[in-house]
């Protein structure tokens, strides 16, 4: 018997834990990590919560990210630089690189911008 296509395909995950939180804060603009986890995280992830806290504390020293007090007593994560579609990747030494462009963003550089993006 011949397989059908739709069997044969791999089933593909629509990105990495970072990929998947990156679409989520260009979509909503602001976030605390507790509703980024309840929407992105399913349970398979190793220590999901470490990974995303440091990570979003490294686009925060580039200027990417800036945060506010939540409500909770913990912070609320504001999208300021958006960057592109592709999640930005965080390199040894603090750098974040835009693969969207081909650029780094050292700390030192920080990121400016116009457009305020305001919390709701």
């Amino acid at each position: 018997m011949r397989q059908s296509t739709i069997a044969r395909r791999k089933v593909r995950r629509t990105g990495s834990l970072r990929a998947r939180t990156w679409w989520l804060l260009r979509k909503n603009k602001c976030m605390t990590l507790l509703e980024i986890q309840n929407i992105i995280c399913d349970g398979s992830e190793k220590n999901a919560t470490a990974n995303l806290r440091r990570w979003l504390i490294k686009l925060v020293a580039v200027g990417v990210l800036d945060t506010e007090q939540a409500n909770n007593g913990g912070s609320r994560y504001k999208l300021v630089i958006d960057i592109g579609p592709a999640a930005p990747i965080v390199r040894a030494g603090g750098e974040v690189f835009n693969s969207n462009t081909k650029t780094v963003i050292n700390p030192k550089q920080g990121g400016t911008t116009d457009a305020v993006i305001n919390c709701i």
